[in-house]
């Protein structure tokens, strides 16, 4: 049976049909191609720190380069309601892609963020700002499953790694693009600007990304899986995927008419097993119309998942990235993301808040691609558990900082720029993009699309919250004691993932499934393998 534990490619030996150049540039540039959604995603996560930053110092100044101006209550709103919507966008993706597929889940984000785009730029008063913002979060909500999801069903194990952290990279690349714009034109002309970007990335994905081949099998349309598959191995014929293929049936669920057992002494190697099996699937007719009849139940979809959820197989990976994502929260300091501009002027740094800003935001670009380049040698887990810890003591040392020079007059700007370096540095390699990673491997193909939504919508949600209630925490706790607050949180958060974060690079989906489901043994057999 030991021929039986893995399902995974031998991309290794030599033995593939296709060209792996070919297969790898296909499927990088595919996933570059639809990552052109993340960017509008990064562009509307920073545009509220660049309004608000402006705004509030216009009001500031008595008056400035906007007529409109901002309350500290509006400023909250406006800085949150971004992500309140984003949850319900979540929602109605894991939803969607279920019933309209990947690509076209994809493809319909472009509306509302262009719809945000534009109402920003005519903006006149406070209630446009968070109409804006409404269409804006929606769109983010409606594109993070589909891209997640569709990394995870699409590309092989030995490219998953670094290409579920393109979309991250893609986010903060947005992010600083907004940035850098902002110290040079107003917000509104960044506004009009980025009304392109929708736009290119409907054409983008519509002309240029193939439907998931998992999706399309699930919904019993086996040759343009196939074709779609042949696609993303680098434009060969579908016959050079025939194995893999098979794979990816008995995984979308078809292997339930096939008796695995009558093959357990056959002394071939699970491709093989996999090949004999999807002949046979493709042979019978009573088999066919087994798995027809499955293709029907998989199209159930939501309620099926619903009353499923609370199994091993849902439930144990749900609660796990949902407690990683509590602690994401404090650790990549997003709350303070609308702020950021008042409370780099609090803590006092060598060079202006708004070139900070920049600057900072340009360290996590650079971490985030650094995590791109090097996550599949070192690891998803290491690469965390390190990076929490860099961002808890950095901002452990950022609030002891402010309070010595509260109350012992010591004073050294440096100080607080190193420690912020540090700190957005490392949440941009190894914090903010390995949860989004791990949210398109951990859950089972029936169901990841609903799950990775609600994961997603309930991870913007505890967002929002914390965000709303950031000056009001400021407040309560002084910024000293905010820092030391989230720092002491992402401490705890890095000993929870020291205790029950699986590996999950170099893995197919199979193995990260064995492990929530506690089948620990073929889990560690990988281990040895390796």
């Amino acid at each position: 049976m030991a021929e039986l534990k893995s399902s995974k490619i031998d991309v290794e030996n030599g033995k593939n049909e296709y060209n792996l150049f070919k297969s790898s540039l296909a499927q990088i540039g595919t996933i570059i191609v639809q990552n052109v959604i993340m960017l509008g995603f990064g562009m509307s996560l920073a545009i509220p720190t660049v309004v608000i930053g402006s705004l509030m110092l216009d009001k500031v100044d008595g008056g400035g380069g906007d007529s409109m101006t901002l309350t500290e209550t509006e400023a909250s709103w406006y800085g949150s309601v971004l992500l309140v919507c984003h949850p319900t966008g979540g929602l109605l993706s894991g939803v969607l892609q279920e019933i309209v597929g990947r690509k076209w889940c994809m493809a319909l984000v472009s509306v509302p963020q262009l719809a945000g785009w534009y109402v920003l730029w005519r903006a006149g008063d406070a209630f446009d700002l968070y109409v804006s913002c409404v269409a804006l979060g929606l769109s983010m909500g409606l594109s993070e499953a589909p891209v997640l999801t569709y990394v995870g069903e699409t590309v092989e194990p030995r490219l998953r790694g670094p290409l579920s952290s393109v979309s991250t990279f893609t986010i903060m690349l947005g992010s600083f693009v907004a940035y850098l714009m902002s110290t040079v034109m107003p917000w509104r002309t960044v506004a009009m600007i980025n009304m392109s970007v929708p736009i290119i990335s409907f054409a983008a994905v519509v002309l240029l990304t193939p439907e998931s081949p998992v999706w399309l099998m699930s919904r019993n349309r086996p040759d343009e899986a196939k074709k779609s598959l042949a696609y993303l191995r680098g434009c060969v014929s579908t016959a050079d995927v025939e194995d893999e293929f098979s794979e990816l049936s008995i995984y979308a669920g078809f292997n339930k008419s096939v008796d695995l057992e009558q093959y357990a002494d056959c002394g071939i190697d699970q491709r093989r097993l996999s090949y004999v099996k999807y002949l046979q699937i493709n042979t019978n007719d009573t088999t066919n119309a087994e798995i027809d009849i499955l293709a029907n139940q998989n199209q159930i979809g939501f309620l099926e998942t619903l009353r499923s959820f609370w199994s091993p197989e849902v439930s144990r990976p749900f609660f796990f990235i949902m407690l990683f994502f509590f602690f994401w929260s404090f650790a990549t300091f997003i709350p303070a993301k609308p702020y950021l501009i008042d409370v780099f002027g609090e803590i006092g740094l060598p060079c202006t808040a708004q070139w900070t800003l920049v600057y900072t935001s340009l360290l996590t670009l650079i971490g985030t691609l650094l995590n791109v380049l090097t996550v599949a040698k070192f690891g998803k887990r290491p690469i965390t558990l390190i990076s929490m810890a860099l961002c808890a003591f950095s901002m452990l040392g950022i609030g002891i900082y402010i309070l010595s020079t509260t109350y012992f007059s010591f004073l050294s700007t440096w100080i607080p720029m190193i420690l912020l370096n540090a700190l957005f540095f490392f949440s941009g390699y190894g914090v903010f993009p390995i949860p989004w990673m791990m949210v398109s491997e951990i859950y089972p193909t029936k169901g990841r699309g609903i799950a990775s939504g609600l994961t997603a919508a309930l991870a913007f949600l505890m967002t929002f919250v914390l965000t709303k209630f950031f000056l009001e925490m400021q407040e309560w706790f002084t910024l000293p004691g905010l820092f030391i607050v989230y720092g002491s949180i992402t401490l705890v958060g890095t000993l929870y993932l020291y205790a029950c974060m699986p590996e999950t690079e170099n893995r197919t989906l199979q193995d990260v499934e064995k492990f929530f489901i506690g089948d620990l043994d073929d889990y560690e057999d990988h281990d040895n393998q390796n």
